[in-house]
């Protein structure tokens, strides 16, 4: 085994919430949670795609109170040492800070990847093929990695990153060095980029050595820096609990990206192709599901049925012990769970969200 893989850790991130499922995507059941045209659900399948890279005891979770629950019943196999809770939500870069200097102080030569558990993967194997170039390119210290992947359409809700020169080739994933990260362009933009052949989709994970990440926290976003410094040395200690907390609640609120990936100049990508899937809305849901013979993807759960007729095209979710019956419908989504009912154009399943911040408007929390 090459000396990098010896450092190599898996942080797994499970508590986000993902609003562009709702109704069957929860507060309570974010889709980490959810089964998505499968038996297990998308945080079992993310950590049976990882388990070949890494024994367990380099395998760490992070996630909220609100799902540490949730998250060992799971993946009972993960020692509870190992699930590491925020004590507040402070988005990714605060996330990512915090399993790093946990797992840094075990291995202060530690590799970590930075992985989402709501994604989909479609070829395990060429996806860990990507991660051990990315950790590989990592090892010296020096760089900061990525991952992307071809782009197939114009995306206008996805990240874009621009290829500069190659770093270097490692089996079938080829490493370069960015030029630069573009957020969620708008549709002519998109399709500038894609038609140029420059540009890879952002996939999200991020692989560096934990001194290289602290690094390039310390020049590009110093606040965060500070809270991480000072929860590393009081991690074992005595009253640590308490001073975590106190820095977690007034450390900033920021992305990986705007914290650092925006920022930093020694970032690499590593470009894959491994069957990727933003699981970004219901048209993504239905794109990877089973179909029947008239293009329908149905999902029924704990006794829910589906009856349709003269219905094409459509995503269908019906959860509890309840009949759903539609009718001359094509390229929509129902979504009925036990107190709530979704129905709404599958071209139109991005703006799923906007019900969400209705609702929250409206202070209707019960339905969130």
């Amino acid at each position: 085994m090459e000396e990098y893989r010896k450092h190599l850790y898996i942080l797994i991130f499970c508590g986000g919430g993902g609003t562009r499922l709702w109704p069957y995507s929860r507060d309570v059941r974010p889709k980490q949670f959810l089964k998505i045209g499968g038996p297990h659900s998308l945080i079992r399948e993310t950590f049976e795609r990882l388990r070949p890279l890494v024994s367990l005891e380099r395998i760490f979770l992070i996630t909220g109170h609100d799902y540490r629950d949730e998250v060992e019943e799971e993946l009972p196999e993960i020692p509870k040492s190992q699930v590491i809770v925020e004590p507040a939500r402070r988005n990714t870069a605060m996330a990512a800070g915090y399993g790093a200097v946990v797992i840094g102080t075990k291995d202060p030569k530690a590799i970590v990847a930075n992985i989402w558990a709501d994604q989909v993967i479609q070829n395990p194997e060429a996806f860990r093929g990507a991660l051990l170039a990315g950790a590989k390119a990592a090892s010296d210290g020096l760089n900061l990695v990525t991952v992307g992947v071809t782009p197939k359409y114009p995306h206008t809700g996805l990240g874009y990153i621009k290829k500069d020169k190659v770093y270097s080739a490692e089996g079938a994933a080829t490493v370069y060095k960015v030029e630069k990260f573009i957020e969620k362009p708008k549709l002519p933009e998109a399709k500038k980029m894609v038609a140029s052949g420059e540009y890879l989709w952002h996939t999200a994970p991020m692989i560096w050595r934990v001194d290289a990440f602290l690094g390039g926290l310390k020049i590009h976003s110093q606040d965060t820096y500070k809270r991480l410094v000072t929860i590393a040395s009081v991690l074992s200690g005595k009253g640590s609990k308490d001073r975590i907390n106190k820095e977690y609640l007034s450390a900033p609120d920021l992305s990986i990206d705007f914290a650092l990936a925006e920022k930093a100049k020694n970032f690499l990508v590593v470009e894959g192709e491994f069957g990727w899937r933003d699981l970004g809305d219901f048209s993504v849901m239905w794109a990877i599901g089973k179909k029947d013979s008239q293009g329908n993807s149905a999902l029924t759960l704990d006794g829910g049925e589906w009856l349709g007729i003269e219905t094409k095209e459509s995503m269908i979710i019906s959860e509890g012990k309840r009949l759903v019956a539609t009718y001359g419908l094509t390229d929509m989504v129902v979504v009925a769970t036990d107190d709530a009912v979704l129905v709404i154009p599958k071209s139109q399943a991005q703006k799923v969200k906007k019900i969400v911040e209705a609702l929250k408007e409206a202070r209707k929390k019960d339905f969130l």
